[in-house]
């Protein structure tokens, strides 16, 4: 009999107990998510992120993310000097320009690459049927951005140089119509205006691709961030390969977030998806010779080489200052190198 109330006043007690810490639960902190704050272009077609953050997918992975919008690329820069932002979705132009002017970024995966999405197209109403028709007329450029490079290629392509046209600085929203008024003769821009010309009977002339040129997305971190943060780094790869891989099984379905925020339906986001050839490569595929490159081989990588020619571009026109001369802090395959050791190593 004592045996048995002894055990139950010890039942009771355990019970006690259970409700005293439930209830001390209630008011406990939980343990925090991980944080990174994410910067973006609000104007570029971000169909993947779009897909991540709507889905949740970066907070499955234990990452809370918080978006913070820029108009373009530049914008970020100050920004990410500033600890602002964590991590930056932009071009080669400005990742180029802020790591040749000192900013201790570092290149850490590539989203996409656009293999057309950026276009050199003439009005054959004017004359135009071909690259080397464009000498003594006006083309419309975006001064110091990748759409000026484009030309200077394309324009070498016919053995011609800037001297043999007029360059008219214009804005990429001021492109369709400085087109439309004849203001200029041909344009070199990207989506979507680049498609609105030729809707309009514009010509296509030359792409990145036909150039042999490339140009894309990536994701650029703070250096500081990586080396403080690799648990959230980790995560955040994990996360984007989710969504892209979804994004792979089933694009129309996951264009429909993306869609709803440019105000398009899924059809016409489809069709100018299509026009800019993306191409999203494998954590694999980035890790070769075509884009980042093995780690200790990021040097001959291409994505490297085409950076280099982007500054010492840059450079001759004064936008920076100089070329710099160590490049090995730029491309850091470290973070996607762990991943996927740690991926191959769980399977």
């Amino acid at each position: 009999m004592r045996r048995y109330f002894f055990k139950k006043k010890e039942q009771g007690m355990r019970t006690f107990l259970t409700f005293v810490l439930l209830g001390l639960a209630q008011w406990l902190p939980l343990p925090a998510a991980a944080q990174m704050r994410i910067g973006w272009q609000v104007g570029d077609v971000s169909t993947v992120l779009t897909l991540a953050v709507e889905r949740k997918i970066f907070e499955a992975q234990g990452l809370s993310v918080e978006l913070r919008g820029f108009p373009a690329g530049p914008a970020m820069l100050p920004a990410l000097a500033a600890g602002e932002i964590d991590v930056a979705w932009m071009g080669e132009f400005p990742t180029t320009s802020g790591y040749a002017n000192g900013l201790p970024i570092e290149v850490i995966l590539v989203p996409h690459m656009h293999r057309t999405h950026i276009r050199l197209i003439g009005n054959p109403a004017n004359g135009i049927r071909s690259i080397a028709d464009l000498k003594g007329k006006k083309i419309g450029v975006t001064i110091g951005s990748t759409s000026h490079h484009h030309l200077i290629r394309a324009l070498s392509m016919a053995k011609l140089t800037p001297r043999d046209v007029t360059m008219v600085n214009l804005a990429p929203a001021n492109m369709v119509p400085a087109y439309v008024s004849g203001q200029v003769d041909a344009i070199v821009t990207w989506e979507p205006g680049a498609g609105e010309v030729e809707a309009r009977g514009g010509l296509r002339l030359a792409t990145t691709e036909s150039i042999g040129s490339i140009t894309g997305i990536l994701w650029v971190a703070r250096s500081e961030y990586v080396q403080k943060h690799p648990l959230e780094i980790q995560k955040f790869l994990h996360a984007w390969e989710k969504a892209t891989d979804e994004y792979r099984r089933n694009p129309m379905e996951s264009m429909k977030y993306e869609a709803k925020r440019l105000n398009q339906s899924v059809d016409e986001l489809a069709k100018l998806t299509e026009r800019q050839s993306i191409v999203f490569p494998t954590y694999s595929e980035q890790l070769s010779q075509n884009y980042l490159g093995k780690k200790g081989e990021q040097a001959d990588a291409r994505l490297m080489k085409h950076m280099q020619s982007v500054a010492a571009f840059l450079h001759g026109i004064d936008r920076i200052k100089e070329v710099p001369g160590d490049w090995s802090r730029l491309i850091d395959v470290g973070p996607l190198t762990t991943y996927q050791q740690s991926k191959a190593g769980s399977n």
